[in-house]
C-alpha cells in the first residue's frame, strides 16, 4: 500500500561548517543535488556534524520554496553511531515524533523549581507585551532597557507556533548578549529556553515570578503562517493569551502588527491579522496603543479602526514612538520586519516605541507607589 509522504528527504555530505554556537545550533554548507546548499544542525537533536560526515536532509521547506531563509535542516549524522544521553529529567517535547527529546522541564520535581508551581502567577508590578511577530522582540527590549536605565528586567516566553528550537533566532542570542534580554522561557513544544515549560500559564510564571522578571514579552518564534484566511493564522493564539493575563487580573498589552510598506493591501496600515485577534478574539478592553502618524496614515488607521468597531471596544491611545531609534542606535541594532528597516517601515518600530513607553510609564510608577508602601 503507498502512503503519501510528507517530507522530502536528502543525503548530502558537509564540505564546510559555516558557523557554530555555544548551543550547539550549526549552519554548514553541503554537497546536495539541490540548488540550495545550507543547512541547520541542531546538535543537541542530531549530534555534533564534521566535514566529510554523511547527513540526511529535510529539504521540503526549500524545495516548496518556503521563508525558511533557504536552510534545510540536517535530520542525522549517519556517520554516527550508537549515541547515549544524559537523563536531566522526564518531560519530552517534540513528543511521538522521531525527535522526541527528555528534557527537564521547570514544573517537573526533579526541578528547583518545582514548589513554584503549586501557587498561582502573582501579576502585582508586571507588564506582558504580546506580540504577533518574532521580529518586534529586539526593539521593544532595546526600547525598555535604554529608558529604563537598564533598571528593567525583561522575559521573552517564545510559543511553539513558530519557530520551535530558539536557538534558530539568531537576534534571540544576540540580545542575550548585549544584556537586552535577561531571560528566555519556551512553551509547549518550542525548546531551548532557560525555562522549558510545558504551558503559557507556567511559562508565566517562570518569567515573572520564578525569574522574577519585570516585563514578559510573549511572542512566537520566527515563522508566522497565514493562509489568507480571516482566521488561519498563526498569531491568533496572542489574543488567547491576553484574554487569559487580562482574566487574572495582570497588566498586559497586545502590540498590533503596524505598517505601510507592504506590497499586500491586506497588511497596510493596521494588519489583518492584528484586526482579527482584537475584534474576535481579545474580550477585555485593554489599552490599543498607537503611535503619532501623519494626518493620511492616521486617517486610514482611524478608517480601519471604526470600520472594524474597535474605537468602540477599546480606549486608545496615541504616543510618540520615534524615539526608538535612539535606542536601537545606542545599543547598534538594525533590525528588520519582513526585509524592511526603521526607514523603509518607521511606523512599525514607532507603534513598538509608543507601547514600550506606555508601558514602561506603568511599571515605573507601580514600582515608586511600592516603594512608597515599604516607606511607610
Amino acid at each position: 500500500m503507498r502512503i503519501p509522504v510528507w517530507i522530502e528527504l536528502k543525503r548530502g555530505v558537509v564540505k564546510e561548517i559555516v558557523e557554530s554556537d555555544e548551543r550547539g545550533t550549526m549552519v554548514v554548507r553541503l554537497d546536495i543535488h539541490h540548488p540550495h546548499k545550507l543547512a541547520v544542525v541542531y546538535a543537541p537533536l542530531t549530534g555534533w556534524v564534521e566535514v566529510g560526515d554523511e547527513v540526511l536532509v529535510n529539504t521540503t521547506a526549500c524545495s516548496l520554496g518556503l521563508g525558511t531563509g533557504g536552510y534545510h535542516f540536517v535530520v542525522c549524522n549517519l556517520n554516527m553511531r550508537d549515541r547515549a544521553f544524559v537523563s536531566k529529567g522526564h518531560g519530552m517535547k517534540l513528543k511521538y515524533t522521531p525527535l522526541q527529546m527528555q528534557i527537564l522541564l521547570s514544573e517537573e520535581e526533579e526541578s528547583p523549581h518545582h514548589a513554584h508551581y503549586n501557587q498561582p502567577i502573582d501579576f502585582r508590578g508586571k507588564l506582558v507585551y504580546v506580540g504577533e511577530l518574532h521580529s518586534m522582540l529586539a526593539p521593544l527590549c532595546a526600547y525598555l532597557k535604554y529608558f529604563s536605565e537598564g533598571k528593567v528586567s525583561i522575559a521573552y516566553i517564545m510559543t511553539d507556533h513558530g519557530a520551535l528550537p530558539i536557538s534558530f533566532s539568531r537576534i534571540v542570542g544576540l540580545l542575550k548578549r548585549k544584556g537586552l534580554l535577561d531571560v528566555t522561557v519556551t512553551s509547549g513544544n518550542a525548546f531551548g529556553g532557560d525555562y522549558e515549560c510545558v504551558n503559557i500559564y507556567t511559562a508565566l510564571k517562570a518569567a515573572l515570578n520564578v525569574a522574577n522578571c519585570d516585563v514578559a514579552i510573549v511572542a512566537m518564534g520566527p515563522g508566522i503562517l497565514g493562509t489568507g484566511t480571516t482566521f488561519g493564522f498563526s498569531g491568533l493564539e496572542l489574543g488567547l493569551y491576553v484574554n487569559l493575563v487580562a482574566a487574572l487580573g495582570g497588566n498586559v498589552l497586545y502590540i498590533p502588527r503596524l505598517g505601510f510598506g507592504d506590497a499586500r493591501e491586506r497588511h497596510i496600515g493596521i494588519s489583518h491579522h492584528s484586526i482579527t485577534v482584537l475584534k474576535h478574539i481579545i474580550h477585555h478592553p485593554i489599552p490599543l496603543v498607537l503611535p503619532l502618524m501623519d494626518k493620511s496614515k492616521l486617517r486610514r488607521v482611524i478608517k480601519q479602526l471604526e470600520d472594524s468597531r474597535l474605537l468602540a471596544k477599546y480606549r486608545a491611545v496615541f504616543l510618540s514612538g520615534s524615539d526608538i531609534r535612539k535606542a536601537l542606535k545606542h545599543y547598534g541594532l538594525a533590525p528588520t520586519t519582513m526585509g524592511r528597516g526603521i526607514d523603509e517601515e518607521p511606523y512599525f518600530f514607532y507603534a513598538l516605541g509608543a507601547a514600550a513607553r506606555y508601558g514602561l510609564t506603568q511599571v515605573l510608577q507601580i514600582r515608586c507607589r511600592d516603594i512608597e508602601k515599604d516607606g511607610l
